[in-house]
């Protein structure tokens, strides 16, 4: 696969409410699309003031997305919050809370959002986890027609979606209207960075088998865990875009974290720079092409 998930742990560090109705909270800004050094990121505000709650989805290429939610009123004793995309009611689970940098307002992160019906979700969770369970075999290509398949859902899901449930403490709906044309704002930017980092995006289109990393579970060890990092306590998600040769070889990577600590940005790449083994991208008839690929690196201490 071309995006992959790594958990780096470190040394162990010191030591339910009952269900109450969703608050809904109506937009107050339009969508704002930032087209970022590294990723696109799309953004939408609800509510005001001290109640304003803040929508994110942040790109590094096309179809791969965080979303983040920022505000007061997000509060959550859970180590893991739920979303909850409406009227379908496909769930979205894995967020991690933080408070957000420089404030008391809640943050909620889920890495790797898919925007995809149920069936085809399990399906692509079941391509990772084959993927993710022979580490040392390459995946086979993906057939284009199932490539179009699942953008088309994509799409479709994205254009239905007319609703965001937060399951922080308070339940919060978002009432973000149609998804459609602001998820293919996003995708659209996702390429055009894709061309200014040195991806050709319609090349991309044509390919069938994507870069693959030969045992990318090994690339970073909780040896690796930043020790100033570690002694004040921080955590961080980061990823990783990394663009490869036509030969397998590495010839760029960038890092972004939503957290403010840089140190982990800086080893992931170093570390991926220095152990990673590539086999370059490949269109239907072998043709080797250069591409990207994207690794998510959760460094978390064990509690």
């Amino acid at each position: 696969m071309r995006s992959r998930s790594l958990v780096a742990l470190s040394a162990l560090a010191p030591s339910l409410i009952a269900a109450a109705e969703p608050v809904r909270v109506p937009p107050s800004t339009k969508w704002i699309l930032d087209f970022a050094e590294n990723s696109c990121k799309l953004s939408r505000g609800f509510g005001e003031g001290a109640h304003l709650i803040v929508l994110s989805f942040e790109s590094e290429g096309p179809g791969s997305m965080d979303m983040l939610v920022i505000g007061r009123g997000l509060d959550t004793m859970k180590d893991e919050v739920s979303a909850r995309f409406l009227p379908s009611g496909t769930v979205l689970d894995h967020g991690r809370p933080a408070v957000a940098a420089n404030d008391s307002r809640t943050a909620i992160l889920w890495g790797g959002a898919r925007l995809l019906p149920k069936s085809l979700d399990d399906r692509v969770e079941a391509r990772d986890k084959s993927a993710n369970a022979a580490p040392r075999t390459r995946p086979a290509p993906i057939p284009k027609a199932q490539q179009d398949e699942e953008k088309a859902a994509r799409h479709a899901f994205a254009t239905a979606t007319t609703e965001i449930r937060i399951d922080s403490r308070r339940p919060v709906i978002l009432e973000t209207g149609s998804l459609g044309e602001a998820i293919e704002s996003l995708d659209d930017c996702a390429r055009v960075s894709l061309r200014d980092w040195g991806v050709d995006p319609d090349m991309e289109d044509r390919i069938v088998r994507p870069v693959w990393a030969v045992d990318s579970n090994r690339w970073i060890s909780p040896n690796d865990y930043p020790g100033e990092m570690l002694r004040g306590g921080h955590e961080s998600e980061v990823n990783a875009r990394v663009l490869v040769d036509a030969g397998g070889h590495v010839t760029k990577c960038t890092s972004l974290s939503r957290y403010e600590q840089k140190e982990f940005n800086k080893v992931t790449c170093d570390k991926i720079t220095q152990r990673a083994i590539f086999s370059p991208a490949e269109l239907a008839d072998g043709t080797k092409v250069a591409s990207y690929y994207t690794v998510r690196v959760r460094f978390k201490i064990a509690h």
